[in-house]
Parts: structure tokens; sequence; C-alpha cells
């Protein structure tokens, strides 16, 4: 059975297109218990649609249904009783077809009731009613009389069953069997009985499939490209474009070369977040050709051109005028004037912000050997772009523009560098210099700080000041430029600093320790019982984290399972309130209890230049002496009688833990 469904809708935001997929549908036609082959979503600006091939009935599920105990279900004489002769009643099945289970509350009769099977046309309503419900929208609207909630007005619903309408109401919108074409090239009724989806609006002017849509820009895109330019294939971009067009019609547009004296980054970012141009460079440097998207195809599309290219001089000639105006201004002047600007209610001004940062980053840089001066005059100038004009006509450049301004007003290169740094990564791109990565650090754990104290924690996948982000760039700068520092002492610096300005912290450090290695752990989960062997000892240094993740990965494959449960059975046997690590010899009763005593105080001795060049794992193969810990296990018996002897072993265990804990706890792996 081929299922057809469409819903027509107002236009529909680009961003937001981007949450519906495949899978959504696919798990309601699961929850149904619906047998398909295939089942396809495609989005436009318009519309949601939907083309399920499936069986007409559901599957065939057994369910087993557990009954009386085993122990009621037979007399002495080995017959049926009626508790159990019921049960089988009940659920139409006899003698024959009944089993027992055993369960942790003993063993019980079961059969398997086959559940009956369903119309797939009867469901279908209820099905994409689901599926719409499940798209995780950030914003919705309410139309008419406030009765229907969904991302946008709803004109038209098509729901059809090979080629039968399905009975089916959606937004106060009964299903029907046409809908319609490209708002301006073919806005009439089309009939869809008989017809392949699809082929039947491409005809029409609407492209239903977002990949073919992306397919067709890549191309032009490339088509334009030649020797003396090439078009960049900015993905997000790329991503929002396909969802502002129908059918798309690729055309390009020239600019005034005079403009080119502006910073490209000020003329990308007006093309790219403004305009949603496709720009092109030459050996790096920016070109005055651009591709512009249209979603209408016309006799002469000379003219759908040139009004681009009239609203984009008109974007440029105020660029320029603003970066003019900007350069006038030293930025040291402006900073002062961010007592003005709120930061956040409950955490001050964005000059209370600069303040923090100042402080911060000069820890932070002091930790990881960068010039202090330096990246301490960057913090003081880093918020100060946020008051020109080119920021506030153009959010994007701010960062950018602060580095340029700072160069043209003959502030140190890196000052004017750290400035640009402290909003990477981004894009795969890290910052370079000691500085940077100092001021990078300091802006995103005050915010993370701060979020915690305001009670800006994100909530399902809201997350409007961006601490998660700020989070992951935490761990990806440790991981790329592979410095050591302490996120405790940075937490409870930042904490403090925000306690000085009169805004408690209270429990802010644990909860962004907390929030921060989360955000670790996800992103090692295809390992989690590796990972969290190691996070679970220590959290305070992430790449320091990283390497015993990466050494522990490599013992746990390299290791035989003996010399692995050796060191998991000494974690099992002491528990994990024991403290207790003196060791008194004269209560050995056996050889092997000395030489497990010997060993431990060898690896005191021989293990520790391990830890200091943070080579975890040879740490970790020099735990490992099977002959010795396997012949203490098979000959002394831990659990003594005497109370003395027994913790007196334990102890002696303890210490060899301790040892081990110093990379990770072996009771979150599974051996």
């Amino acid at each position: 059975m081929r299922v057809l469904f469409e819903l027509l809708t107002e236009e529909l935001p680009a961003k937001e297109l981007l949450n519906i997929n495949d899978s959504l549908l696919c798990a309601a036609l699961d929850k149904h218990n619906v047998d398909y082959q295939s089942a396809s979503v495609y989005f436009t600006p318009r519309r949601i649609a939907a083309i399920i091939n499936c069986k007409e009935f559901t599957k065939q599920q057994n369910q087993k249904i557990f009954g009386p105990p085993k122990n009621v279900c037979f007399d002495k004489d080995n017959n049926p009783t009626k508790a159990l002769l019921s049960f089988l009643e009940k659920n139409n099945a006899n003698i024959d077809e009944c089993f027992f289970e055993n369960t942790s509350k003993g063993t019980y009769a079961c059969v398997f009731a086959k559940q009956t099977q369903k119309l797939v046309k009867e469901l279908l309503c209820s099905i994409f009613s689901e599926f719409l419900s499940s798209i995780p929208f950030e914003k919705q609207m309410r139309w008419g009389n406030g009765d229907f909630v969904f991302l946008r007005p709803v004109h038209n619903l098509v729901l059809l069953a090979d080629n039968e309408v399905i009975e089916c109401s959606l937004f106060g919108k009964p299903s029907v069997s046409y809908t319609f074409g490209h708002r301006f090239l073919a806005c009439h009724k089309i009939d869809l009985i008989s017809k392949d989806y699809k082929e039947e609006l491409k005809k029409h002017y609407v492209i239903v499939d977002q990949h073919a849509r992306k397919s067709i820009i890549k191309d032009s895109l490339e088509k334009l490209s030649n020797a003396q330019k090439r078009y960049v294939l900015d993905e997000d971009l790329l991503n929002e474009v396909v969802n502002l067009v129908e059918y798309p019609n690729c055309l390009e547009g020239t600019f005034e070369e005079e403009f080119l004296k502006l910073p490209q980054e000020v003329l990308i970012s007006s093309m790219k977040a403004n305009q949603k141009y496709f720009y092109s460079l030459n050996n790096g440097k920016l070109t005055n050709k651009f591709c512009i998207v249209s979603n209408m195809i016309t006799d002469d599309d000379s003219v759908i051109v040139k009004g681009n290219e009239r609203v984009l001089r008109a974007r440029f000639k105020d660029a320029a005028f603003f970066y003019e105006e900007d350069l006038k201004v030293k930025l040291s002047d402006l900073v002062d004037k961010l007592r003005h600007m709120l930061f956040h209610k409950k955490l001050g001004s964005m000059y209370d912000r600069v303040e923090r940062l100042v402080e911060l980053t000069k820890k932070i840089a002091g930790n990881i050997g960068a010039d202090v001066d330096v990246a301490q005059r960057a913090a003081y100038l880093s918020k100060a772009d946020l008051l020109t004009h080119m920021v506030y006509e153009f959010p994007e450049v701010q960062g950018i523009m602060g580095s340029i301004i700072a160069k043209k007003q003959l502030e140190k290169e890196l000052v004017a560098n750290c400035i640009y740094e402290q909003y990477l990564p981004k894009d795969e791109v890290y910052p370079k210099t000691k500085e940077g990565i100092a001021l990078s650090l300091a802006d995103k754990f005050d915010l993370i700080v701060g979020g915690m104290i305001a009670d800006l924690k994100p909530s399902g996948n809201k997350d409007p000041y961006g601490l998660r982000r700020a989070a992951l760039s935490i761990i990806k700068i440790a991981l790329n430029t592979k410095l050591n520092f302490n996120i405790k002492d940075i937490v409870e610096f930042s904490a403090n600093l925000y306690d000085k300005q009169g805004k408690p912290q209270l429990n802010s450090v644990s909860q962004t320790l907390e929030f921060i290695k989360v955000r670790f752990i996800n992103m090692f989960e295809e390992h989690s019982q590796i990972v969290k062997a190691v996070v679970e000892v220590g959290f305070s240094d992430i790449y320091d984290a990283f390497l015993k993740i990466e050494a522990l990965k490599d013992f746990y494959t390299q290791s035989n399972e003996d010399d692995l449960y050796s060191i998991k059975r000494v974690f099992n046997i002491v528990p994990d309130g024991f403290k207790k690590i003196d060791v008194d010899r004269e209560l050995f009763v056996f050889n092997e209890e000395a030489k497990f005593f010997e060993f431990v105080e060898s690896l005191k001795q021989n293990l520790e230049k391990f830890l200091q060049t943070k080579d975890y794992l040879s740490y970790l193969k020099n735990m490992i002496d099977n002959n010795i810990i396997s012949s203490f296990f098979d000959n002394v018996l831990i659990m003594d009688k005497d109370e003395k002897i027994k913790n007196n072993r334990l102890a002696l265990l303890n210490n060899y833990k301790q040892l081990v804990l110093k990379v990770a706890n072996f009771k979150y792996l599974n051996i």
C-alpha cells in the first residue's frame, strides 16, 4: 500500500525545517506496529510531506502473558488445576501452548496471545498527528480563534492510501485529494489521484525533495565557478537556502570593486546573514561576484539580478559608512560605556563582565604560560566592539570588527588577534596563540558560571545562552591544544569574581563542573564505561582525563581477561568506604601476603615516573603481575574470622587499589 501525506502551510521558517527527519515518522509507524518497507519525509518552505510503502495490515505480534505461579498449576496427581485452566480459557489457549518461565519472583505459567491485526488505513490520521507533534520546533503559533497550534497556519491536508482519500482532520482541515503548486508560478489546484506526487509537483514548479534542491544548488555553484573564482559551499548557508525556495534558480550578480576595500569578513557576513547569497573567492580573497538563489523563473532573469545588486549595494554603502565612523573612535574609549549595556539582569552590565574577564584571563594566562599583559589588554578591549555601528548592524562580525579596529589603532598585533580568537573555536578553527586561548577559555568559563548563578541551565533542546556550546568549546580547546589546566581552580576563581561583585555563587562551582563533565562524557559515549571509570575518579584536567581514557582503552583491549579481572577483583573485595592503608607485617600468615606487600611497595617507587610523564598505559601495564596477584587470591582468604587479620589484608589490597585509582576506577568496567 502506498500512502501519501502532505500538509500545505504558510511559509515555514527555514531553520525550523532542519528539525524534521525520517526517524520521527518511523518512530510513529513503529509505535503503531506498521509493517513498512520505506518511509520518506520531504519538506519545502510551504509543505511537509511523506510517502510510505507499507502492508495493508499491522504486523502480527505475539504478546507474552504471565499466569499463575507453577506451584498452583498442577495438583498432586499432576492434573491442571482450576487456576491454570481459567488462565488458558481467558487467553484462548490450550495446555500444549502453555510454557513456564523463571522470573525474579519465581516460575510462572505463560502463553503467547496473538494480537489482532489492524487496518493501517484506520491508523494513518493518528500516525501523522503524532509525527507532527513529535517535531521539536522551538516556537509555534496560534491562529484563528487560537484553537490550533503549529509552526505556521495550515491551508490544506492531503492523505491518500492507494489513491483513496483517508478520512482525517488536522488543524481544522479535512483531508482532500488535491494540493497547490508554486505560490506564484502555478498556484492552481493539482489533483493527485493516480499521479506520481513528486513528478506532478515538479511540473508545477515545486521540487518537494529537499535533497534534490540541494543537489541543484551545489551543481549550479560548481558551474558558476571558474579559474578566476570559486564559490564557497557553506553548509550552514546551503541548508538554510534549500529551505527558502521550492524551485531553486541560481543567478550570478556583481558588486562594485571599490567595496572590496572593506574588510572581507564584513562583506561576507552581510551576504550570508542578511541576503543569503553565496560568495566567491580567488586564492582566498573575496571577489565581486555572488550567487543569488531565487525562487522565481522569469523571462528576463536580469531583472532579479539587478534588484539583488541594488539591495546589496545599499547594504555595502551602509557598511562603508559605519566602518569609517567606527575607526574614528578608540576601542579603549568605548569600554567605559559598556557600563550602560546589560549582560544579564542577574549578572550585571557588560562592563562587569569585562572586569571579570580581565582577572580570569590573567589567571588562565599565568597557568598556561601566556603573556599576561597582552592577555589582560585583549580582555579589557574584548567587548568594546559591541558598541560599534558595524557590530550593531552586523552582529556576526563581533570579535572580527574589534580585531580589525585594534590593528588600525596600532594596538599590538597579538592583542588584536586575541580579540578575534575569543570567539573560537568555530568551524574547526581554533585559537592559535596562548593569549587567545586564555581569553577564549575565560569568556566561556565566565558564561557558564554566570549561567549557573542566574539559573539559565539548558532545558531539552533549548539553550538560549549557548552554555552547552561554551562547555564543548572548552573541551575542544583543551583537546586541540593539548594544554593542561585545572578547571576546578578556574571555576572557583570565576565564581569568586561574581561573589566580589555582589552576585552570590551558591552551588555554581559544583554545578559548572558537573555540567562540563556531562558534556565530556557525552563526547565519548561509544566508550561510556571507560570514560566513567576515569572521570569518576576525578575530573579537574580535561586533557589529562583524555590521556587516561586513551590509555585505559588500549589497556582494556591489549590485556587478557585474567589480568583485567585480577584488578577488578580487588575493587570488588575492598568496600568503597574502606580507608585503612596501614599494613602490619606482623599479622601476615602466608608468604603470599609478604610477596604481595613487596610488590605493592615496589609499585609505589616505580610508578611515579609514569604519572609525571603521563604515560598511563605503561603505568597500568606495570600494575599487572599475574603470578603474584593470582597466587595471593588462590592462597589467602581475605575475610578471615580474625577481625585484625581481615582488616590488615583489606588494607593491603586497598594500597593496591589506591594506586589503580590514580588512573581509573575499575568497578565501572564490565570484565
